[in-house]
C-alpha cells in the first residue's frame, strides 16, 4: 500500500464498494431499470455510478499507480468499442460499447482499487465463501423439489419472471440459486473453491471449519448439474493437487506447462480427433453437446478468419440454419465479435499479469496461498470459458476477480497495519524519506 492511498470503509472487513457489488451481481436480470430501451440490471446500475470515481482514482495513483495490464485492459475495451462501431455505426457502436466498457472495465477495478492488501482480500475470500456456503439453505431443497427458491422469489417480488424449465440431470432439479441459469450459479460457486481451500482453510486438512467449506463449495456446485462449472472446479482441484505434491520442487510450474505441451502433441499424433475434439467429448455431459460444441468452434474460427481485424460486432454469424446463434466459448465470441486484435489484448493482459504476480519472490505463507488461489481460480474460470460463455453476472464476476488479484504486483508486507496506524494518529504520521 502507498502513501497516496485512502481510507475506505468496509462492512465485516470487506470494502464497502465490494459488498455492494457482491449483492448486485447475485440478483436476477429482473432486478433492473429499463431507460430508453437499455436494461439496467443492478450490477450495471453500481458500476454505472462508480465508473468515473473509479477511473479518476486510478489515473491519479491513489489507490495504486497505472501499470501496463491497466493500459492493456483499457486498450482491449478501446477496440471492442471500435469493432462495435464498426459494425452499428457510431450511437449504436458508443451505447453497446459503452455498456462494454462499464462492465469489463468497471468490474475490474473494482477488484483493482478496493482490494489492496491481503487483509482485504482475505476478507473478500472469507465473505465469497460464506455466501456460497449459505445458498446451499435453498440450493439442496431447489435440487431435491425443482422449486427454485431463491429465484421466483427474487424475480417475483419485482414483477418477474418465473424460472425457465431446464431438463433435470443426474437425477437432480439444475439450481438456479438467485442467478439467470445453473451455468451461471455453478461457476459462482466453483470460482470459490481455491479462496475457500487456501484462504479459509490455509491449506490445512486439521483446519476441519475451513474444509467443511471447502467441501461445502464442491457441493454447491454440485447441485448446477453443469459441466462448465465442474471444469472450473476440476482445473482448481488440479492444480492445487500439483502444487502440494510438488509444492517445494523448483520448475514445477515449468514442468506442468510442458507435461500439457506433451500431451497435446501426444494426442495429436495418436489420435483420430484433434485436441480439441478429445478435450470437449470428454468434457461435456453429451455427445450432442460435445458435436454442438465442435460445429460451433469450427465456424466461429472460420467467421474470425473471414473478418479477423474488428470481427462481426453483435451481428450474427454464418452457420447451417438448424444451429442455435448461442456460441458456448467466450474467448471464441470475444474473436468473433470483436476481432484477434481485441482477443489477444484481453489473452495476454490476463497471462501477463498472471506471470508478473508470480514472479515476486520472499512473500509471507499467507500471501503466497492467496496468489495460488487467485491464479487457480483464475485458471479453472479461463479454461471452462472454452466451453461456455460468460455472460451477465458470471462475466463481470470474472474481471473482478482478475483486478482482486493485482495488490500482489506492489503491495509490502507490513505496510497495511503503518497505513491503519497513520490513519487512526494523522498528526503523529511522518512521511517517509524518499533517501
Amino acid at each position: 500500500m502507498t502513501r497516496t492511498q485512502t481510507y475506505v470503509p468496509t462492512v465485516f472487513g470487506v470494502p464497502v464498494v465490494v459488498a455492494v457489488f457482491f449483492v448486485a451481481i447475485m440478483l436476477p436480470t429482473a432486478v433492473s431499470l429499463n431507460l430508453g430501451g437499455l436494461r439496467l440490471s443492478a450490477y450495471r446500475v453500481v458500476l454505472i455510478v462508480m465508473i468515473l470515481p473509479m477511473l479518476l482514482t486510478l489515473a491519479t495513483g491513489r489507490r495504486g499507480r497505472m501499470n501496463l495490464f491497466d493500459l492493456l485492459l483499457l486498450a482491449h475495451c478501446a477496440w471492442a468499442i471500435l469493432a462495435l462501431i464498426n459494425w452499428g455505426g457510431l450511437s449504436q457502436g458508443i451505447e453497446s460499447g459503452g455498456i462494454y466498457f462499464v462492465e469489463c472495465i468497471g468490474a475490474y477495478l473494482v477488484g483493482r482499487l478496493y482490494i489492496r492488501t491481503y487483509q482485504d482480500f482475505s476478507a473478500m475470500a472469507h465473505a465469497y465463501v460464506g455466501v456460497v456456503i449459505v445458498t446451499l439453505l435453498f440450493t439442496i431443497p431447489e435440487a431435491l423439489t425443482g422449486v427454485h427458491i431463491l429465484y421466483d422469489t427474487i424475480s417475483g417480488a419485482v414483477g418477474g419472471p418465473r424460472a425457465p424449465f431446464i431438463e433435470p440431470r443426474m437425477g437432480i432439479e439444475r439450481t438456479f440459486g438467485p442467478f439467470d441459469h445453473p451455468i451461471l450459479y455453478g461457476v459462482f460457486c466453483a470460482a470459490a473453491f481455491s479462496l475457500a481451500y487456501f484462504v479459509v482453510a490455509q491449506k490445512r486438512f486439521d483446519n476441519y471449519s475451513g474444509m467443511a467449506k471447502v467441501f461445502g463449495v464442491g457441493l454447491a456446485t454440485f447441485m448446477s448439474a453443469s459441466g462448465g462449472p465442474y471444469l472450473v472446479l476440476m482445473m482448481q482441484g488440479f492444480v492445487a493437487g500439483w502444487e502440494r505434491a510438488l509444492g517445494t520442487i523448483k520448475g514445477r510450474w515449468a514442468a506442468l506447462f510442458s507435461l500439457f505441451g506433451l500431451a497435446y502433441v501426444a494426442i495429436d499424433l495418436f489420435s483420430t480427433k484433434t485436441p480439441f475434439h478429445v478435450f470437449v467429448n470428454y468434457f461435456t455431459f453429451s455427445k450432442q453437446s460435445a458435436y454442438n460444441r465442435i460445429l460451433l468452434f469450427e465456424f466461429g474460427t472460420a467467421e474470425v478468419a473471414r473478418h479477423p481485424i474488428f470481427g462481426i460486432g453483435l451481428g450474427d454469424w454464418q452457420r447451417p440454419v438448424w444451429m442455435s446463434d448461442s456460441m458456448d466459448n467466450f474467448w471464441l465470441v470475444t474473436a468473433v465479435r470483436y476481432g484477434i486484435p481485441a482477443f489477444l489484448l484481453l489473452v495476454g493482459m490476463l497471462l501477463g499479469l498472471v506471470w508478473a504476480v508470480g514472479q515476486r519472490k520472499q512473500l509471507p505463507e499467507s500471501w503466497r496461498r492467496a496468489r495460488h488461489a487467485w491464479a487457480f481460480t483464475l485458471f479453472g474460470i479461463a479454461v471452462a470459458a472454452a466451453t461456455v460463455h460468460l455472460w451477465n453476472a458470471l462475466f463481470v464476476l470474472f474481471f473482478f476477480l482478475i483486478g482482486s488479484g493485482t495488490w500482489m504486483l506492489d503491495a509490502r508486507p507490513g505496510a497495511a497495519q503503518s497505513v491503519k496506524r497513520r490513519l487512526r494518529h494523522p498528526h503523529n504520521y511522518q512521511p517517509a524519506r524518499l533517501f
